[in-house]
């Protein structure tokens, strides 16, 4: 399939390969929130419903408690009272006992005789204790048969204003000798003052609290207690299996009020007593059902929020990168008039415009005009881009080494007189513009590695005559006057070249009419110290005394927006300050404006010997372990190690690196700096770390990190930045080679 077309059908399929990832991540997404809300539902449901079980075993506990404290207090009065004694003599006792009781539980304390007749109360009723007969109640009779401990039915008090309802207990009293009997004692207790009532009346509004005893009569209930105290429960006889074996998380509709309740039961221990504590489900549930609602809304808020990030993802970056990449395979394939037609403000935008701005550059025929007018506006443009364009620097450096490599190894592979070897070298030509391009994009973003070297000033001043000239354009005259026998300056060179170039910027937009600019070197000693002065002097505007103090700051500009940023000067006194030097503006040369440069001075550099036919230093089939994340630097740096003798190893990252290292030994480790995961520096670190000391040669467009110059020498490696030729690299490597391991 042709290329073309196999960037189309990636360009489809993996903008809807991340939508399908999108959709499938939301719907996983959504069945774990529902199995989580469903748990945290199912949960709560469940300690509620232990809570109402515990709520009837606690009120069945505290009626047993009630009915023993009944039956003692019973029991107590059998001593004091006499059944024989006239009734007042009972009454005068049981009242001074009915005092001490609790005050307002018990509604009365009595005695009555085997005929049911009253004879002692502690509460007289107002109609006198002939109105008291206990003779037909069935409790009473219950008592006589088996003589022991009973609980009455509840019934409304005769000696409590508003008659409220009360349960009565009797106790028989036995004659210890003919073992029958001859009185009974008797109490009533309030059913509301019940510890038993009190904690239902504590529980969620519609909460009930029913006692039945064994047939099915309700004892005592705390929803419409005179409507149904006394009664037999609905259909009691027809819901009895049912309602026997309640759980703790059985929900049963009332027979009364059609309520659906969550009911807790459990039995009284010393009556056939059955407690039902019953709690609404829409108090019960109503909140843990209110949370999973609230959950499963939440996931699917959460869901659609990624299927539509998935989306938007797609639209904003994917599919915009997606014809980017389109558009780099088919200049790839050889048609150079392909360019982005990405318009965008962003920074996909922002890297289409640099794709085409690369792609012009590499067409165009007239190097070093070509070169000058990129860089110029690289500046302008990597003044307000900063580490955005050293990142987009980093990729170019990654294409052109896999460009320039791939064209050395094509050289090698042609005949001398083969015309293709003129088209590989006029590639090569525009790819090494390209190259010094990513340069000055590197180094206006701050991201290059500085490398100072002993520069001869004059020498690389001329060099730059020409590019200065074109800078300063037609109507402004140029002249440079060069001190003979100059000594070197110890600086990274192009940091030296912008210096030079940002001057000459500044004296160009200071003659918009036209003018003339000079380039003075002359030697100067100041405080004792030898320096190399450099004067940049215009026939402009002048600087005004008043902005002398300032024009070296950050952002300060009197220009309008159009024609800078105000980073210039203060970049030439940031690189001046690092290597040593300074830069002022001669207050003394009022005809335009004077900048002096000093950086000190350093012993003359001799001109290298000229060398024909350089030919690569050879490897002897040492081991070497090559380290990048670029598929394309990958290929080419192997191919061109392998072609130049050496065994190579190669890894994507640095995970895959350690498992080679922890596998066989190499006489030298390439690294890149910037990988994904375990960058450069970490890889050297832990290698060193598990296998001593190696020779390590990192590679990198730019580092992206500030402290790599300073981990590059604690780790005594050597530094190749991109793009590389394979001249430098086969170089580099045989330097490398030949050093001891420190």
């Amino acid at each position: 399939m042709p290329p073309l077309q196999q960037a189309q059908r990636s360009r489809h399929g993996i903008g809807s390969r991340l939508r399908r990832v999108a959709v499938f991540v939301a719907l996983v997404f959504l069945a774990v929130a529902y199995v989580r809300a469903r748990e945290r539902q199912l949960a709560e449901q469940k300690r509620l419903g232990e809570r109402a079980q515990d709520n009837a075993a606690t009120i069945s506990r505290s009626l047993d408690a009630v009915l023993l404290q009944a039956q003692i207090l019973l029991q107590s009065v059998a001593y004091v009272v006499n059944p024989s004694a006239a009734p007042e003599y009972n009454d005068a006792i049981l009242q001074s006992l009915f005092a001490k009781t609790p005050k307002g539980t018990f509604a009365n304390l009595y005695v009555v005789d085997t005929l049911g007749r009253n004879i002692g109360a502690g509460v007289v009723p107002v109609g006198g204790r002939k109105t008291i007969n206990l003779w037909k109640r069935a409790y009473f009779q219950a008592a006589l048969r088996s003589k022991r401990f009973t609980v009455g039915t509840p019934v409304p008090s005769q000696t409590l204003a508003g008659a409220p309802w009360v349960v009565p207990f009797i106790l028989p009293v036995v004659d210890s000798t003919t073992g029958r009997i001859i009185a009974l004692t008797g109490a009533s207790m309030r059913v509301d003052s019940l510890d038993a009532v009190r904690i239902a009346r504590r529980l969620p509004p519609l909460s009930v609290l029913t006692v039945l005893d064994s047939t099915g009569m309700v004892l005592i209930r705390t929803l419409d207690a005179n409507k149904w105290i006394g009664k037999m429960f609905p259909n009691y006889p027809q819901r009895a299996v049912n309602l026997q074996p309640l759980g703790s998380d059985t929900v049963v509709p009332s027979d009364i009020d059609r309520i659906d309740r969550l009911f807790g039961t459990d039995s009284v221990r010393r009556v056939r007593w059955r407690v039902y504590v019953g709690i609404p489900i829409t108090e019960v549930f109503g909140p843990s059902r209110r949370q999973f609602v609230q959950d499963m809304l939440l996931g699917l808020i959460l869901s659609a929020s990624v299927v539509l990030i998935g989306y938007w993802l797609t639209e904003r970056f994917v599919a915009p990168i997606e014809s980017l990449t389109l558009d780099a395979r088919a200049i790839s394939a050889g048609d150079m008039t392909r360019r982005s037609t990405l318009n965008s403000d962003d920074e996909v935008g922002t890297l289409a415009r640099a794709f085409n701005q690369m792609a012009d550059a590499i067409v165009q025929r007239n190097a070093e005009l070509a070169t000058s007018q990129e860089h110029l506006r690289q500046v302008q443009k990597l003044e307000a881009l900063g580490t955005f364009a050293g990142g987009i620097a980093h990729d170019f450096n990654n294409y052109l080494s896999s460009i320039i490599g791939h064209a050395d190894l094509a050289m090698e592979e042609l005949d001398g007189n083969s015309t293709a070897r003129l088209e590989l070298a006029s590639m090569l030509t525009s790819a090494h513009r390209a190259a010094d391009l990513t340069k000055q994009i590197l180094v206006f973003s701050r991201r290059q590695v500085v490398t100072p070297i002993d520069l001869d000033v004059n020498a690389t001043l001329r060099s730059m005559q020409r590019l200065l000239v074109r800078l300063l354009g037609e109507n402004i005259a140029f002249r440079t006057e060069f001190a003979s026998r100059l000594g070197s300056v110890h600086i990274d060179q192009g940091q030296f070249e912008q210096i030079v170039v940002n001057l000459t910027a500044n004296a160009r937009d200071a003659m918009p009419q036209g003018g003339r600019f000079v380039l003075r070197t002359s030697r100067c000693t100041v405080d004792g110290i030898d320096f190399i002065r450099i004067d940049a002097e215009d026939s402009g505007s002048g600087v005004p005394p008043e902005l002398r103090t300032r024009i070296f700051e950050p952002f300060f500009t009197t220009k309008d927006r159009s024609h800078g940023t105000g980073l210039g000067l203060s970049i030439v006194h940031g690189i001046l300050g690092a290597a040593g030097g300074s830069v002022e503006v001669d207050e003394r040369h009022t005809e335009g404006a004077r900048f002096t440069v000093l950086l000190p001075e350093g012993p003359p550099v001799e001109a290298p010997a000229p060398v024909a036919g350089f030919v690569p230093p050879q490897g002897h089939a040492e081991r070497i372990l090559l380290v990048d994340d670029d598929a394309g630097v990958l290929l080419v740096a192997e191919r061109l190690l392998r072609r130049g003798g050496y065994q190579v190893e190669t890894a994507p990252d640095g995970a895959h690196a350690l498992q080679q290292l922890a596998q066989a030994s190499f006489d030298l480790l390439i690294s890149d700096v910037v990988m994904p995961g375990v960058s450069g520096p970490q890889l050297v670190q832990e290698a060193m770390n598990r296998h001593g000391a190696m020779r390590v040669l990192f590679i990198s467009g730019y580092p992206d990190d500030d402290l790599l110059p300073y981990e590059v020498a604690s780790m005594n490696a050597g530094f190749l930045g991109k793009p590389f030729t394979r001249d430098s690299l086969l170089r580099k490597v045989r330097d490398m080679l030949d050093a001891p391991v420190a």
